[in-house]
C-alpha cells in the first residue's frame, strides 16, 4: 500500500521523471536516501512500471489517430488468445481495450494518415476471426494526460 508521502513522490515523477534524486528531495524536505528507497520500492513492486520520454506524434510522422471498434463473431477463450497475441504485434495500436457491451475491442492506432490507415485495415481483415465494427477519426485532441490522479 502506498501512504502519502509516496503519493507525493508519484506525483513529482509523473509530472517530471528525469528529477534527480536531490531535487527530489529538496522538494519534499528530505534527504536522498530515503526517497531513493522508496521509489527502488515503488519499482519493486510494480507501483512504477518503467520510464519513458513522450513524443509528439505529428513530429514523427504519426499525426493520425484513430480508434477501432472490433467485434468478435464467435467469441470464445481461443479467439480472444489468438486475437490479443496478433494485435500486440501491431505497432501502429498503442492501446487495446477489451470491452464488455456492443463491442468486443477498443484500438487506438497512430498512423501517418489515412492511407497508412487503409493499409493498418487491410492487416486487421487477415485476422478472420474478428471484424471492424466501426472506425472513429480524430480530429483534434482536446485532452491528453499521462499523469493518475492520487
Amino acid at each position: 500500500m502506498i501512504d502519502e508521502l509516496d503519493k507525493k513522490i508519484l506525483n513529482l515523477l509523473q509530472v517530471n521523471a528525469k528529477l534527480t534524486m536531490k531535487e527530489l528531495a529538496e522538494s519534499l524536505g528530505l534527504t536522498a536516501t530515503p526517497v531513493f528507497e522508496r521509489i527502488k520500492r515503488l519499482e519493486r513492486d510494480g507501483v512504477i512500471k518503467g520510464y519513458v520520454a513522450l513524443i509528439d506524434p505529428e513530429k514523427v510522422g504519426r499525426g493520425q489517430t484513430v480508434f477501432v471498434n472490433v467485434r468478435m463473431p464467435i467469441y470464445s477463450s481461443e479467439n480472444i488468445a489468438s486475437f490479443e497475441k496478433q494485435i500486440s504485434k501491431l505497432p501502429q495500436v498503442l492501446e487495446c481495450y477489451h470491452l464488455a457491451g456492443t463491442i468486443d475491442y477498443q484500438l487506438k492506432v497512430v498512423v501517418e494518415n489515412i492511407k497508412e490507415y487503409d493499409s493498418f485495415l487491410l492487416a486487421i481483415a487477415k485476422i478472420r476471426i474478428v471484424n471492424v465494427d466501426s472506425s472513429v477519426i480524430v480530429l483534434h485532441k482536446v485532452k491528453q494526460e499521462t499523469s493518475l490522479p492520487l
